[in-house]
């Protein structure tokens, strides 16, 4: 569900607990909340995970919208602050071994007024995305969203990667498609 193995994820959950405390299932004023801590945080990260709508995780749940709602923010600065050093830390590893980069576009169908987001290649109408991944396919960063029609060349400047990693690491002109590239000396 979360793409977590069981122990990394009790290890995060716990973590949590330590945050919030008890107060999470025995709160001082109110009522208690719907769902126990560890399938709270399961929720939120099911959802980030597979980009469902909060209606949808209140049915898979058993839960309101509301709550669900409630539960991402509330928890979702407490996961992405102590998850933060494994972050810094997959990213220093990235900068020192290496990286893949690839666009893709994300379907945002048709929107009246906004031109250039028909991906003519993708025949479909989108937002270009572009991503570095370290060598283990995990995410390190991503660029801004960039009209659909543009292409990957382009679009891998137009996002702010380009520069955000700029004298790190040998980009190259002609990117196309994934691409490894190499650190400079």
């Amino acid at each position: 569900m979360t793409g977590l193995p069981a122990g990394r994820l009790a290890d995060l959950i716990d973590r949590i607990r330590e945050i919030v405390g008890d107060e999470w299932e025995k709160p001082p004023v109110g009522r208690p909340h719907v769902l126990p801590l560890p399938t709270a945080v399961i929720a939120v990260l099911f959802g980030l995970r597979h980009n469902l709508s909060d209606e949808v995780l209140g049915e898979v749940f058993g839960c309101s919208q509301a709550t669900i709602t409630r539960y991402h923010q509330v928890l979702q600065p407490i996961l992405r602050w102590v998850t933060r050093p494994e972050v810094d830390q997959r990213l220093e590893q990235t900068r020192r071994e290496g990286v893949l980069v690839d666009g893709f576009v994300a379907p945002v169908g048709e929107r009246e007024h906004h031109d250039g987001l028909f991906s003519g290649k993708k025949h479909v109408c989108g937002q270009n995305v572009q991503v570095i991944a370290d060598l283990d396919d995990q995410v390190a960063d991503v660029g801004d969203p960039v009209n659909g029609a543009r292409h990957d060349a382009a679009a891998f400047f137009i996002s702010g990667i380009a520069e955000r990693w700029a004298g790190r690491w040998d980009l190259g002109a002609g990117i196309d498609g994934a691409q490894k590239v190499r650190k400079t000396t």
